[in-house]
């Protein structure tokens, strides 16, 4: 014969499933945007595509990102992330 789930037990249960639900509608909910973002510094080039919560902070995230590639010291990297892409191609998915 089974035994009866405790109330500890259910609400237990009821708690995790809350949590995974929470989890899920938040992942499935954000909008996120894609941006491809190209940077040249001294005939170098590099594009880096990124997914972030907005506009600004995927643009913000891949200019950093191709800047790291392309730069070589702290003053490059300065420079470059203060120009301009050369391409930016943002979706929003």
């Amino acid at each position: 014969m089974r035994r009866p789930l405790s109330k500890a037990t259910i609400l237990a249960i009821v708690f995790g499933i809350i949590v995974l639900a929470v989890i899920i509608f938040n992942s499935m909910g954000l909008r996120q945007v894609e941006c491809e973002i190209c940077m040249e510094l001294d005939g170098r080039s590099k594009c880096v595509t990124v997914r972030g919560e907005n506009e600004q902070t995927a643009m913000q995230t891949a200019k950093e990102s191709a800047c790291s590639f392309i730069a070589s010291g702290r003053t490059e990297s300065i420079r470059c992330n203060g120009q301009a892409p050369a391409k930016v191609e943002c979706k929003h998915l």
